[in-house]
């Protein structure tokens, strides 16, 4: 409205002053063409593109343009727990049989006992390493260089067990054939595969303490077999609850052995054998990340299927909560979706560790945190995963072990499925909404002095005023170059020590249309002092006191890239000034002022002649005299703050 009424005004007034109606219309054309950030678009894509290859070069391929700008005002990010909050290398640490308990470790591929050999237990160690060699989808492929694993960590482990212990994976499959598997899945927590060895058939099961004893109606006592009490069940469950405070992921290990079975249905009446206790030590380096985050005011909620005490030792050890803080709910305690109480919500939304969750408990958490009007970014890796992933504000998906249906969900993918990347990369989608924010106010600023210069000087200096080309020179070369070189910049120190923006925050708020509504008036001022100077000083020639008005507009905006920093940075050494892009942007602007300048044609277009000393003075200190005065306002109140 502003733009249309000022244009209008002009229009009023150079037909009062008679002026030629052509260049009337001519002039309100390229005003309210000089109104409209043009280059806005064009700049806000590099901007998200650039952005877009810098977190690619940090670990993190972003697949949706949008998102860059969505990670900037993410609240609360859904993490797994393994593999981004943990290395996903898995060791084999502790053996945990009905009888006893031993720590051990594969050295040069050797298996080595830490307190001493299996004793009373040799039987059903034997039977483990069956069960877990049986029980298995991975591979290791030898090759002349290297060993090239493929599959799920833990089965990875327990091939290299079988490997490392008197016994080879791959001759153990080869006294086996394959009848049926009944693969894991989150809601069984259990996996199963039927062999047979030309004789009898042999289950292998594998899957959580609490899930795969309901499974088991006997156990394996060195050579005996006897009958599964429930004071025996009791007693493993507190075992593994004990191994799982020390961070270990704890695994029950079962088996079947009979003539025939159903090739549908034979997971139950299990012979259970013990226990293992597998390391999977945290990325300690992601301690820093979880720091900034916190202080950037983003929620931090770990949900992983691993047994609560695991999730909670890994939690603690990372700084994720505080040691003493025991606040987890196991995925069997959430309610439905449909019967969520007010009190249960609450509860949801204080607690940071969820823990034995199904995919479909992570998207209901999700749908929780959104209807609390948080902008929530969520990690997932399997199948089972994508609509969670396809729910939350930014799905984040694994690239190292990412299933393809997640990575074809998700937003983002991480090629390192370390949680230092997320961060990483909400850190750039702050610092790319920052960039967006300054030249976007760079931009109106730049188009709404040349609005009032026009109009002032259509009052003022009727025959000084700018003509139609050069208004959109002016828009084509001084206002793009350097808000291109804004728009690429590297994002404030102090970008993570802030709260997340309101996803209702406009992209301007009133503290920015001030900002630019005294920018605007400053150089206004500074331009229209230049001309009325030289007409009075030098000569008082029209065409004299247009070129004084275009040179200083000119230089003016091009200094005024400088005013872009941050009101608590420093005058001379800022974000701006540290911006290599910025001094290009200027260089090429100059440059191609110079040009225009040189050959005579071009000034024949725009209608410019050579200017003497004088002008070029006056032209150049009214330019940086806007820069002074802001400069200067901002380190009166740097100090006064």
């Amino acid at each position: 409205y502003l733009i249309i009424g000022l244009t209008i005004i002009f229009a009023i007034t150079g037909f009062v002053q008679g002026k030629d109606w052509l260049l009337i219309v001519e002039t309100s054309i390229a005003l309210a063409v000089a109104a409209i950030p043009e280059g806005l678009p064009i700049v806000a894509t590099v901007a998200l593109a650039y952005g877009m290859l810098l977190m690619a070069k940090r670990n993190a391929i972003v697949k949706k343009l949008s998102s860059v700008e969505t990670l900037g005002s993410t609240n609360v990010i859904l993490t797994d727990k393994t593999g981004t909050l943990t290395e996903n290398k898995i060791y084999v640490d502790t053996f945990s049989f009905p009888e006893e308990k031993r720590q051990v470790r594969i050295e040069n591929d050797v298996l080595i006992f830490d307190n001493g050999e299996i004793e009373k237990s040799e039987r059903n160690f034997e039977k483990l390493k069956l069960v877990g060699a049986l029980c298995n989808n991975a591979t290791i492929e030898e090759t002349e260089k290297e060993k090239k694993a493929c599959g799920d960590p833990i089965e990875i482990a327990l091939i290299h067990l079988a490997n490392a212990s008197n016994s080879s994976h791959k001759e153990i499959l080869e006294q086996y054939q394959r009848l049926a598997e009944i693969p894991f899945s989150s809601e069984t927590k259990t996996m199963a595969i039927l062999y047979t060895d030309g004789e009898k058939e042999i289950v292998a099961a594998k899957g959580s303490v609490e899930d795969l004893l309901e499974k088991c109606s006997h156990i394996q006592m060195g050579e005996n077999i006897l009958d599964f009490s429930q004071k025996e069940k009791a007693n493993i469950l507190t075992e593994s609850e004990n191994m799982a405070s020390k961070g270990l992921r704890v695994l029950a290990f079962g088996y079947r052995e009979g003539k025939k079975f159903d090739k549908k249905d034979f997971l139950e009446e299990l012979i259970y054998v013990g226990m293992i206790g597998f390391l999977d030590p945290p990325r300690m380096e992601i301690k820093n990340a979880i720091v900034s985050c916190k202080s950037a005011g983003i929620k931090i909620v770990m949900i992983t299927g691993d047994h609560p005490q695991t999730a909670l030792n890994i939690a603690q050890r990372i700084g994720l909560i505080q040691n003493g803080e025991e606040n987890v709910i196991a995925g069997k305690e959430l309610p439905q979706a449909n019967a969520l109480t007010p009190e249960w919500i609450k509860k949801i939304l204080s607690t940071r560790i969820f823990a034995r969750t199904t995919p479909q408990q992570k998207l209901d958490i999700a749908h929780v945190y959104q209807q609390a009007g948080n902008i929530v970014a969520m990690t997932g890796d399997g199948v089972n995963d994508a609509p969670a992933l396809k729910k939350a504000d930014i799905g984040i998906a694994m690239g190292l072990r990412g299933t393809q249906v997640a990575k074809e969900t998700a937003c983002i993918i991480l090629k390192d499925d370390s949680f230092t990347s997320i961060a990483e990369a909400v850190a750039h989608g702050r610092g790319i909404f920052q960039n967006i924010q300054k030249f976007v106010v760079y931009l109106i600023s730049c188009n709404m002095t040349e609005i009032l210069i026009v109009t002032g000087l259509g009052f003022l200096a009727p025959n000084a005023n700018l003509f139609p080309l050069q208004i959109l020179f002016l828009n084509m070369v001084t206002d793009v170059f350097p808000a291109l070189a804004l728009g690429v910049g590297k994002s404030e120190e102090n970008v993570m020590k802030k709260p997340p923006r309101a996803p209702n925050e406009q992209l301007l708020k009133k503290g920015s249309w001030l900002k630019i509504g005294i920018y605007s008036i400053i150089m206004t001022v500074a331009v229209i002092l230049a001309v009325f100077y030289c007409k009075k000083n030098i000569h008082d020639d029209p065409r004299l006191a247009n070129n004084v008005a275009f040179v200083t507009l000119t230089l003016s905006q091009l200094f005024h890239v400088f005013n872009m920093s941050s009101m608590r940075s420093g005058v001379w050494k800022n974000e701006i000034t540290r911006n290599q892009f910025v001094w290009l942007s200027l260089l090429v602007c100059m440059g191609l002022l110079a040009l225009v300048y040189s050959w005579h044609e071009t000034r024949l277009i725009l209608k410019l002649d050579l200017l003497p000393k004088e002008a070029w003075v006056a032209c150049i200190l009214a330019s940086i005299s806007p820069l002074i005065v802001i400069q200067t306002y901002k380190a009166i109140r740097k100090a006064v703050l």
